[in-house]
């Protein structure tokens, strides 16, 4: 059968070449594979300067992996680092806490446990004024908020979790990579053949974006530059295998 119907994406396992590291996905939405020349020049002679031969060469392949989710470990492929456990501070923000009169000071209590003692209140106006915290007591500035009001506070807590590091002197590691789709008999509408596409040595570009956006998935987008392994031409390879 050479005629195959094909429309679905391809599943992705990545093995790092230098520990043998796999990652695996199987919610790619887009696993792209390209080719270019570099040279493709015609070679002109002769009476009219007539095309007599092609030149052809810095043959390039190219690959783009694009996630359906977001994915920490795909990020850590880009920047060229592993996801280590690591514990930092971060800004937590309570929302919606009542001014109380504390024999004439005014105040709040917070749930969190405060790295420092300094917290940030917002009143209603979106007014944001330093604040001194004593345990989880955090007393209102003079003139910010009035009692009953509903302020939010930002404070420091410590929290450990997984880490990725972005590093200025980490760069993309080099990868094997292996993708998997399915192909359709295009008259019967049946599975009838796997196909694997195999670069035996990519790098990952380190360029990633996060774009945070209301209502947007994010969908993190990876392109890989294939090389020729040492002593060798073939960059890689397509698969087709029978099912069944």
């Amino acid at each position: 059968m050479t005629n195959l119907l094909v429309f679905d994406t391809a599943d992705a396992v990545m093995k790092r070449k230098s520990d043998g590291e796999v990652f695996v996905t199987a919610e790619t939405q887009l696993a792209s594979l390209t080719t270019s020349l570099g040279i493709n020049e015609k070679i002109f002679g002769g009476i009219g300067n007539k095309p007599l031969a092609v030149m052809k060469g810095q043959k390039e392949v190219t690959s783009t992996l694009r996630n359906a989710f977001y994915n920490k470990e795909l990020l850590a492929i880009t920047q060229g680092v592993s996801v280590e456990e690591g514990t930092h501070d971060v800004y937590k923000r309570e929302n919606g806490l009542k001014v109380v009169d504390n024999e004439g000071t005014l105040e709040v209590t917070i749930t969190g446990t405060p790295v420092g003692t300094t917290a940030y209140v917002t009143n209603t106006k979106g007014e944001t004024e330093p604040a001194a915290i004593t345990s989880k007591v955090v007393t209102i500035p003079t003139g910010q908020a009035v009692e009953g009001e509903s302020v939010a506070v930002s404070y420091q807590i410590k929290v450990t979790g997984k880490t990725v590091p972005l590093d200025s002197q980490a760069f993309g590691e080099a990868y094997e990579i292996e993708y998997h789709t399915i192909a359709y008999d295009p008259e019967t509408n049946q599975v009838v053949k796997d196909i694997y596409i195999q670069l035996d040595h990519v790098v990952p570009s380190s360029d990633f974006e996060l774009s945070f956006e209301n209502g947007t998935p994010i969908a993190p987008e990876i392109t890989f530059d294939a090389l020729a392994p040492a002593n060798a031409t073939e960059i890689g390879r397509i698969v087709e295998v029978n099912r069944g």
